[in-house]
């Protein structure tokens, strides 16, 4: 084989393998994660595009409330956390206004293969947004486990016997612990 034949063959078995991957990438139940858009008919993709602007919209607003919240309680690993999901939910708006501008481009031109891609790619977005709004429900805030100084405190019972009954003293004095050294190695 020449080398230009060496070169096709070696791209085109990268390209196998890289779509091979990628099309065995499931869901937990064997199941691809993305859904179908619905079957939406083409005089209707427009309204239903602003209805996921309006949802994801809402969303931000909301996530931005219990940021907002988050850091008047002065939570900082809630605040992270809100603040990572609100970032990701702002970029996928900014996204989805993009793509509606171009669906209802592509409606007016009448080019159906550009309108069905936007709006699929909108209805993805719109799953983005639905799953960061519901991982921001999920975030969790620092625990309150010492909402205090802690103070520890203990009484003796007068009716344990001294430390050595035969010898009738009940302070040994100063107590020594004397270990051997460890083995440097192990045939010494």
């Amino acid at each position: 084989m020449t080398r230009s034949r060496w070169f096709v063959a070696l791209i085109a078995l990268g390209a196998v393998m890289s779509f091979g991957s990628a099309s065995a990438q499931t869901g937990p139940a064997g199941t691809v994660d993305v859904k179908t858009a619905p079957a939406v008919p083409a005089s209707e993709q427009g309204a239903v595009a602003d209805q996921y602007l309006t949802k994801m919209q809402v969303s931000s607003t909301r996530v931005r409330h219990l940021l907002d919240d988050a850091r008047r309680a002065k939570d900082v690993v809630k605040t992270t956390c809100l603040s990572d999901k609100l970032a990701q939910l702002e970029v996928a708006l900014k996204s989805a206004r993009e793509r509606t501008a171009a669906l209802k481009a592509a409606i007016a031109r009448g080019d159906s293969d550009v309108r069905n891609h936007e709006f699929t790619v909108l209805n993805v977005l719109r799953q983005r947004g639905e799953q960061l709004d519901a991982e921001a429900n999920q975030c969790i805030g620092e625990e309150i486990g010492f909402p205090g100084e802690t103070r520890s405190s203990f009484k003796v019972d007068p009716n344990i016997a001294p430390v050595d009954p035969g010898t009738g003293t009940t302070d040994p004095g100063p107590v020594f612990v004397l270990t051997p050294p460890n083995a440097v190695s192990p045939t010494r």
